[in-house]
């Protein structure tokens, strides 16, 4: 169960507590996420609920999934450092894992994050995780075949799996690109 949330009609990039471990508990959830924006000027709002809410995980014994981007704001729109990512792919790498870090610091049991571009690069946001399971998102829209080259890349590079929701669910074939994405991730 995700306890926070946004709209994209007002701050996207603020993230803010919108139901309690109890809540989850009482639905039977199997584990809670927080959504954190790293380098947001909402940034440390986020994280004092993600510190609030990893405290009452360890208490309560909920796993905690942690999904960390590097977003901010930028001319009323969500920055996402594609251009960084395209342009100079060590220092998005180093600021992706900047987030893991934080991430794994206060406490997640996995990591949802943004691939990096490469096998080699993702690797150190893997490294940077210190242990804890890494999955990628999915992004925009994608080719097939450049979701299936980013997912396979995000696997050998030591990430535990994925967490696609629009680059699966928005497309005619959505059965066939999950079963071929379950061979990615575990065959």
């Amino acid at each position: 169960m995700n306890l926070t949330a946004s709209t994209e009609y007002k701050t996207h990039t603020k993230k803010i507590l919108v139901s309690t471990i109890e809540q989850a508990i009482a639905i039977d959830a199997a584990a809670v996420a927080v959504h954190i924006n790293v380098s947001s000027s909402y940034e440390s709002i986020m994280l004092e609920n993600l510190g609030a809410v990893s405290e009452v995980c360890q208490k309560y014994g909920m796993p905690l999934l942690v999904i960390v981007y590097p977003r901010t704001e930028h001319a009323g729109k969500d920055y996402n450092y594609e251009d960084l990512k395209k342009e100079n792919e060590a220092e998005y790498t180093k600021l992706v894992c900047h987030c893991v870090r934080i991430a794994f610091e206060l406490g997640a049991d996995i990591i949802k994050t943004q691939f990096t571009g490469s096998a080699e690069s993702f690797s150190k946001v893997v490294g940077a995780a210190n242990g804890t399971p890494v999955l990628i998102a999915g992004g925009k829209m994608k080719d097939e075949n450049e979701l299936y080259a980013m997912v396979s890349d995000s696997i050998k590079a030591g990430g535990a799996g994925v967490s696609i929701g629009r680059n699966v669910f928005n497309r005619e074939d959505s059965l066939e690109v999950i079963e071929r994405l379950r061979k990615i991730v575990f065959d």
